[in-house]
């Protein structure tokens, strides 16, 4: 399994697929979304039931924005924690690229 995987990312096939995919969040969001909607608003076009009732009464402009709020919180928490992870990442790349003394002095901290 092991020689599989290291003949699948190098193959250009599997590189042009993975690629390919990365819109693949974006369109799992969206078709839920769109999912949920044309769910919920049938009733509400046909005339069995009004927009205005249709709202959820107990929903105020405080609990959106709260919920709006958090949202953008918690993104950026992640986007903070992989932005570090990142560095952190490239930091190692880097000194295990230098050569012999420059790796020691990197790894003292620029001493």
């Amino acid at each position: 399994m092991a020689a599989l995987a290291r003949r699948l990312e190098t193959t250009h096939w599997f590189l042009w697929i993975a690629f390919l995919c990365f819109p693949s969040g974006f369109v799992a969001v969206l078709a839920g979304w769109f999912t949920a909607e044309v769910g919920r608003q049938p009733w509400v076009v046909y005339g069995l039931l009004r927009t205005r009732d249709a709202v959820t009464p107990s929903l105020t402009g405080g609990d959106v924005l709260f919920s709006l709020i958090a949202y953008i919180v918690v993104y950026a928490v992640r986007l903070l924690l992989h932005l570090s992870g990142v560095a952190r990442w490239a930091a190692a790349e880097v000194r295990a690229a230098l050569p012999g003394p420059a790796r020691a002095t990197a790894l003292r901290g620029g001493e």
